[in-house]
């Protein structure tokens, strides 16, 4: 069985998960995350797996699945309670943004936009001068 709580709080997507995430639940959790994502346009999710008690490769494909659609919209997935689930770490786990404690999100948040922000600012000074022929 797998609960679902979702809640959208300061343009983040806090996906909460409790149960067991595997091949019998995963179409629960996609049927109630894809399209809410798409045709609202979130920039950033938050996976919190802390009350996750067991996840299976579907759990994680599903995951992955949203990571990579939510980067490719200029968007980031963040993970929080990775660790209780996994004892090690591997290439999977390693590109994904982690948290301990999912209100460490808006600090990330923050930073990331802070550094867009700075980035564009030094994109919009920057100037090529021009040839004269």
């Amino acid at each position: 069985m797998l609960d679902i709580d979702m809640r959208f709080k300061q343009g983040i997507l806090f996906i909460r998960l409790n149960g067991i995430l595997n091949g019998d639940t995963c179409m629960k959790l996609e049927e109630s995350i894809s399209t809410l994502i798409e045709d609202n346009g979130i920039k950033y999710v938050l996976f919190n797996l802390n009350n996750l008690d067991y996840i299976d490769k579907y759990g994680i494909n599903l995951i992955l699945k949203n990571y990579i659609n939510i980067t490719n919209n200029n968007g980031n997935l963040i993970i929080c309670g990775i660790e209780k689930l996994f004892t090690y770490t591997n290439s999977i786990t390693n590109n994904l943004y982690q948290v301990h404690d999912e209100d460490k999100v808006f600090e990330l948040i923050n930073i990331w936009t802070l550094s867009s922000y700075n980035i564009l600012r030094r994109l919009h000074t920057f100037s090529i001068p021009m040839c004269s022929s």
